[in-house]
């Protein structure tokens, strides 16, 4: 008997031993989780149970479910938000599961749920100590699963199976557990004379996988299991994506294929004019699985698992030991992957995620992770003279806006400018900010700070009331506001408030707001470029060419004294278009919410997970001011990163 063998014959046990301890946690996760979108990851034996773990969920007509490897889910810019990730791992002790459990803590995911045989292993331990992570270990009647996967995955299979059961209106209870248990004793028993419909196949064919996308299961087990063993090259894919050129290779090889279908009840129709057309002795064979449900799915990976088992004996080769390559153990066990997810800090993922939704035609082609090293240690050895800040969504919060700023960031702000910093505060607003800022801050401290009102293009001290002091009215941004009015881009009743060096157009009074970006573009004062186009989180800021948050900056400098004097620049709206782009365009601008798609500026430190005014604070009590110069303890910053996270997990 082959160890291969001896493992498929004992399956019966594992499934026995899962019915009995109780899947009433895992049912109520599912239950938990049913109008959530749930992420199932998984490498080899373990992806098929993430793919059940999606036909199980599609079965109950819950949200969808996307099913991806330990690789996809590292470096993968999708957001995780609101979402659920099924984590599933035989030992929970390989640095892929590693990798896949750190990023998947640190995505905002709701819930992440590790589904193991083996509490031992690292990763399980790592989830067993957090609040937020939900471990669920399973027993087995073998630990050891030899080189594939057997009684991991179908512990896995069989969990699954039982809880989505319990959630059903009748339960079939232990009647599906014997059920189960009983067809694999038959099916995977040593003297088994089950039909096989691999008859046919001959060794050194390519197999050709056609299956309904709903056993997609069986599919993976089979082609997972004959790729690791080397019994067979496997393409798997489905009828009508065969239909459109995968069937060349059965035109050009006939003598070296075989062709296995995978149907159920409602495929069947799909597969049969394409059995019909298909040249006469070509090798075929047909499993069916009537409705695709849930237990005809696990039966189905049953099925499966003696396919490669007839297989193997008949190549030769024992799947549970093939016979790996020497240099199988340095692949496997290469932690490439868990150093990669360890070097994507919350800033890199938020600056990679921006760099593929922005795609920039000149791609600088350097390594997101390597950059933002770079970055902490130039801001690690530089020595700033002042800092200039955004005011709504920086210093306050988009919502709160219209109220004082915390006072815990006003003190730090204070405490910089005490130590002989110079501030600046450069906002898309009027005269409001000035007033809300000499509020805020001690008078003493109102003639030594610049304000760049209406994004740059009024510049004063703060003790300068600028509803007595206003800029000269811009010709250009009339024009604008005529032109607007004119086009409708206005909702209903709206009319534009025509500010002297800019219009701020409210996104909820636009007619259009997604395409007002598009459609402002044909009016000539923008297409020339006398007049361009910012936005915020609330408003759209059209501004003379001339007006730059930049101005700012460079007001510091001049009052620094000194040409050479670095500045930071610190605002939300770090996008192509936000209205702080310019202002973190250097190679000290801080993003405390949106950022650009180029590596060379605009980063955040705590990427989506801490923003607005609470990462203004953490930002600016990290920074040490001596000798009129501030630096910055970037270790503080590290740790606070952690910190987050880890009170995020609850670990």
């Amino acid at each position: 008997m082959t160890i291969f063998s001896d493992k498929l014959s004992r399956l019966h046990e594992t499934i026995t031993l899962v019915s009995g301890c109780g899947n009433g946690e895992m049912a109520h996760a599912l239950q938990e989780g049913r109008d959530r979108t749930v992420i199932g990851v998984g490498s080899g034996g373990s992806a098929v149970a993430a793919e059940f773990l999606a036909r199980c969920r599609a079965t109950l007509g819950f949200r969808r479910t996307v099913v991806m490897t330990p690789m996809e889910l590292v470096l993968s810019g999708e957001s995780c938000r609101g979402c659920e990730i099924w984590l599933f791992s035989a030992g929970a002790d390989n640095p892929d599961v590693a990798a896949a459990y750190r990023t998947a803590t640190q995505s905002g995911a709701v819930a992440v749920r590790l589904v193991t045989v083996s509490q031992s292993g690292a990763t399980a331990v790592a989830a067993a100590a957090s609040t937020k992570s939900c471990l669920y270990v399973l027993p087995v009647a073998d630990p050891k699963d030899g080189f594939l996967a057997t009684h991991s995955m179908t512990a896995m299979i069989t969990a699954l199976l039982l809880a989505c059961d319990a959630l059903c209106e009748r339960p079939s209870g232990n009647s599906l557990a014997d059920a189960f248990a009983q067809t694999a004793r038959e099916l995977l028993a040593p003297d088994s004379i089950a039909a096989n419909a691999m008859l046919g196949f001959r060794t050194g064919d390519t197999l050709l996988l056609l299956c309904d996308p709903r056993v997609r299961t069986i599919a993976v087990l089979v082609e997972t299991s004959l790729w690791e063993t080397g019994i067979a090259p496997v393409q798997r894919t489905d009828f009508r994506n065969f239909a459109h050129g995968r069937h060349v290779w059965a035109a050009k090889y006939p003598n070296q294929m075989f062709i296995l279908a995978l149907t159920a009840a409602e495929s069947r129709a799909v597969w049969r004019p394409i059995a019909e057309a298909l040249p006469t002795g070509l090798r075929v064979g047909e499993l069916d699985f009537g409705a695709a449900g849930r237990f005809r799915c696990a039966v189905g990976v049953l099925q499966g698992l003696h396919i490669v088992r007839s297989l193997g004996s008949a190549a030769g080769i024992d799947p549970g030991k093939p016979g790996r390559g020497e240099f199988a153990k340095a692949i496997y066990d290469d932690a490439s992957l868990d150093r990669l997810s360890m070097e994507l800090s919350g800033a890199a993922r938020h600056k990679l995620t921006a760099r593929e939704a922005h795609d920039p035609l000149d791609d600088e082609g350097a390594c997101v992770c390597m950059t933002a090293r770079e970055r902490i240690e130039r801001l690690r050895e530089a020595r700033f003279r002042g800092v200039v800040l955004d005011y709504d969504g920086t210093i306050v919060t988009t919502q709160a806006r219209l109220e004082r700023p915390d006072p815990l960031l006003i003190e730090e702000l204070v405490r910089l400018v005490d130590g002989g910093m110079i501030l600046g505060i450069a906002t898309g607003r009027g005269g409001s900010v000035g007033d809300m800022l000499r509020e805020a801050l001690p008078e003493r401290v109102h003639a030594l700070v610049t304000v760049g009102y209406y994004n740059g293009g009024h510049l004063r001290m703060l003790d300068v009331n600028i509803d007595e002091d206003q800029p000269r009215q811009d010709a250009d941004i009339l024009g604008v506001a005529d032109w607007i009015e004119a086009e409708g881009l206005l909702s209903a009743g709206r009319s534009v408030k025509r500010g002297r060096v800019q219009l701020a157009l409210n996104q909820a009074h636009l007619a259009e707001p997604a395409r007002f970006a598009e459609r402002i573009r044909a009016c000539p004062e923008v297409a020339d470029g006398r007049v361009k186009v910012l936005r915020s989180h609330h408003s759209f800021d059209l501004v003379p060419q001339r007006s730059s948050k930049l101005a700012v900056v460079n007001a510091v400098v001049a009052q620094a004294g000194d040409p050479s004097a670095k500045v930071i620049g610190i605002g939300d709206s770090g996008s192509p278009l936000g209205n702080d782009h310019e202002l973190l365009s250097g190679a000290y601008g801080i993003s405390v919410d949106r950022v650009c798609g180029s590596l060379n500026c605009c980063w955040t430190f705590f990427g989506d997970t801490l923003t607005g005014p609470a990462a203004v604070s953490t930002i600016l009590q990290a920074m040490r001011v001596e000798d009129s110069h501030g630096t910055f303890d970037t270790d503080r910053i590290s740790s606070t990163d952690k910190n987050i996270i880890g009170t995020i997990m609850g670990i």
